[in-house]
């Protein structure tokens, strides 16, 4: 029966359902803000001139608002809200709204206000993908009636119009879609539509590439408006009023310097750092060891950039892992007088249990963000997150479009970017290339000189030049390491015995626990100099690997000898300075990255000794025999004498590199499709959650908490566990775990 209105939401809890009506305009006025305080820095990061596309950019946008639920009116959605997740859906709603908007009457209206037809196709577009669903899975289904010529149906698209100062839209009759086996009706009229839209895409792409990054920002504004409009209020605002607070809160020249001084204290910037705040181009990167002083120079990049550019600019500062992220926010952000943030998967877990957020008020602090997708990062002005938050824009993942408004505002910086894999790096490729107006600093120790090429190859696409600004000469040159060949027990013994610090990485974490296991018998029993020894890697319960990573960071800040046994998570998420390093043979960017945590304080030249110990296992996991090869053969060419940073480098970056190949990016490629899609490569494992755990998880335990990334286990009949949170649960006996050493399968 048809309906007397037709609702877009359902009950809150407060038993308060929205008309459809009501849902447009609260997204229609979400958007026309959104386009009021963000619509001028979407544009020009996307390298579109605002005089040129400002107009086109409101007139469409706010079109999309009003188009993009039409598809609710239907038969099979409206009952959908009496009862949520009971009422099976034949199609998406947004794929009738594309089906309706497709309908010859719609079209020849928004031909008629919109004007130009790829234009028009750019639109519907856009109002198909505005839930990164489309295209939508084939279905089979009974009849579905579509309320074309219902009165709220007509009335809603009647006020747009009015509010645009368009046309009224026609007059319509409902309709009914059929889905049949044959896939007659929307289902193959979609998928043609498809094959037409794929063609006219690519043309658009070789034609007028400046349209498909319009349309890459539409869609993303869209999804925002809609998302906003859905929260409707922040707290006790509107969510109008809100929006209005959040983006004006943006850090100013003098915010960004008082960082700086912050962190300073009463000494001054050096030269290099001096170098960094000055360099002219929107694309600069450093190279610099750890130690050197580039993350204040960011901040100070940042404040001088902000200044250039005459407009205030956020600060995106993204880290390759959750790890580095969280540090990044103790160490720079957490103190400061500014409304800051951290955002990664766990960062509402790491606010709480490394003490970030704000105690008094018993608030985990605005580093989360909801599985509702909230939007509390708009009003943040210095934000610590991993890379993922920003590039995952790139693929369609959900936080980094819904933050496309705020990071298309800002100044971002990527760090540890020879961390990144080939997609990883890749995605950071295209961020440089097509987000033509955010400034970037690039950061990192090192980077062969294949990947700088291609940094500054994608920037000569578009006639950009990049800006490089070496370390510090005195820092680079300083002769910090030295290859050792002895025994490293009795150099351990040695270090430990004069009060200094052992840090001892392996590739595996079987390797780490048996090194570890080894050591914690001989000081149970007394038969070491007294030291108990410390354990790191990625295979604990989240809450637990928080501890441990504090752990290992404390003792190795305090006096007094400390050993600790870490795998790749020391590459880059410790921050600490070992007077021994102790390593299993890794590649060369491994190895590099591994020597940052030795000796970093050194003034003059005084290499400290490091050691490459081959340990019993024939397996060269997780690494490919060739890439041990090739580290093998760089480490003879070092020699045995003092070694510097740049030696380090230049020995490595010279060396030729794997063949390139590109990757496709959802949100710039996608054109009609806006699924997601991945940004890093995959990795052969699996997330548990341990069956002791799996009550508190059912009682309200978040599961970020508790889970515990494995190897794949070798067992036949794993995906069969059970799953809890998206984890799997295995079998009683399964696993060992120890909450001091981290968890292993049982053989």
């Amino acid at each position: 029966m048809r309906p007397k209105t037709l609702f877009a939401k359902s009950a809150d809890k407060n038993g308060v359902k929205l008309t459809l009506f009501e849902h447009t305009r609260d997204v229609f006025t979400c958007g026309e803000r959104l386009l009021d305080l963000t619509g001028r820095a979407q544009l020009l990061a996307l390298g579109l001139d605002p005089r040129r596309w400002a107009e086109r950019f409101r007139r469409e946008l706010l079109m999309c608002t009003i188009v993009h639920d039409t598809g609710k009116s239907t038969s099979c959605f409206q009952p959908l809200l009496e009862t949520p997740g009971f009422v099976a859906q034949p199609i998406r709603h947004e794929a009738v709204s594309y089906w309706i908007a497709r309908r010859p009457e719609m079209r020849s209206w928004l031909h008629k206000v919109i004007g130009d037809p790829t234009a028009v196709e750019l639109l519907l577009w856009a109002v198909a993908g505005h839930h990164r669903k489309f295209p939508p899975d084939r279905a089979v289904a009974e009849p579905m009636e579509v309320y074309l010529g219902h009165d709220d149906f007509r009335a809603t698209l009647e006020w747009g119009a009015e509010r645009l100062g368009f046309p009224k839209p026609p007059r319509m009759e409902d309709a009914t879609i059929r889905f049949t086996p044959a896939r007659v009706s929307v289902i193959r009229e979609l998928e043609d539509a498809h094959v037409e839209a794929e063609n006219l895409f690519r043309a658009i792409k070789r034609d007028r590439p400046e349209e498909a990054r319009y349309l890459a920002g539409l869609k993303a504004c869209l999804i925002a408006a809609d998302v906003a409009g859905s929260i409707r209020r922040h707290g006790t605002q509107t969510m109008v009023a809100w929006m209005g607070e959040a983006f004006e809160n943006v850090p100013s020249v003098e915010d960004l310097d008082g960082v700086v001084k912050y962190k300073l204290g009463s000494k001054k910037l050096h030269g290099f750092q001096e170098d960094v705040g000055t360099a002219t181009e929107r694309v600069v990167f450093v190279r610099a060891g750890c130690g050197s002083g580039k993350t204040l120079a960011a901040y100070h990049w940042a404040a001088r950039a902000a200044a250039r550019l005459g407009r205030d600019l956020r600060v995106f500062f993204c880290y390759p892992t959750t790890g580095t992220a969280s540090e990044g926010y103790r160490d720079y952000l957490k103190d400061v007088d500014l409304p800051t943030g951290l955002i990664h998967g766990r960062a509402e877990v790491d606010m709480r249990l490394l003490g970030l957020g704000d105690d008094d008020e018993g608030e985990p602090g605005r580093a989360a963000i909801d599985s509702a997708g909230a939007l509390d990062h708009w009003s943040t002005p210095l934000v610590s997150c991993t890379v993922d938050t920003v590039l995952g824009l790139l693929q369609n993942n959900r936080r980094g479009v819904y933050l496309w408004p705020s990071v298309a505002g800002a100044a971002v910086v990527f760090d540890e970017i020879h961390s990144y894999d080939d997609d990883l790096f890749a995605a950071l490729l295209r961020f440089l290339k097509e987000m033509r107006g955010i400034p970037c600093l690039l950061m990192t120790a090192s980077l062969p000189k294949g990947r700088l090429q291609r940094v500054k190859d994608a920037l000569a696409e578009i006639k950009e030049p990049l800006g490089i600004i070496p370390g510090p000469e005195e820092h680079e040159t300083i002769k910090r390491y030295k290859r050792a060949f002895d025994d490293p027990q009795q150099r351990i013994e040695e270090t430990l015995a004069r009060g200094g610090k052992v840090l001892w990485v392996v590739n595996t974490v079987d390797e780490a626990m048996r090194l570890y296991d080894e050591t914690m018998r001989l000081y149970e029993c007394g038969r070491t100099s007294g030291v108990k020894p410390l354990i790191y890697h990625s295979r604990f319960r989240y809450r637990d690997r928080v501890e441990r990573h504090r752990a290992v960071i404390d003792a190795f800040g305090k006096a007094g000898p400390a050993i600790a046994f870490c795998t790749q998570v020391a590459e880059l998420s410790l921050d600490l300075n070992a007077d021994l390093l102790i390593t299993q043979l890794a590649p060369i960017p491994a190895l590099i990255q591994r020597l940052g945590r030795l000796n970093r304080r050194a003034k003059d030249d005084d290499p400290w000794p490091f050691i490459v110990h081959r340990l019993d296992s024939v397996s060269t996991a997780p690494y490919e025999p060739e890439e041990l090869e090739e580290a093998d053969a760089w480490l003879k060419s070092l020699g045995s004498g003092g070694l510097s940073q740049r030696n380090l480098v230049e020995s490595w970056s010279s060396r030729p590199e794997a063949a390139w190949k590109p990757v496709a990016c959802a949100w710039l490629d996608g054109g009609f499709a806006t699924r997601p899609g991945p940004l890093r490569q995959g990795s052969p494992g699996i997330e548990i959650i341990l069956r002791e755990d799996v009550e508190a998880v059912r009682s309200g335990t978040k599961p970020e908490e508790v889970r515990i990334p494995m190897l794949t286990p070798r067992d036949r009949d794993w995906h069969n566990w059970d799953e809890l949170a998206f984890c799997k649960v295995p079998p009683p006996g399964r696993v060992d775990y120890d909450p001091t050493r981290g968890a292993r399968w049982t053989r």
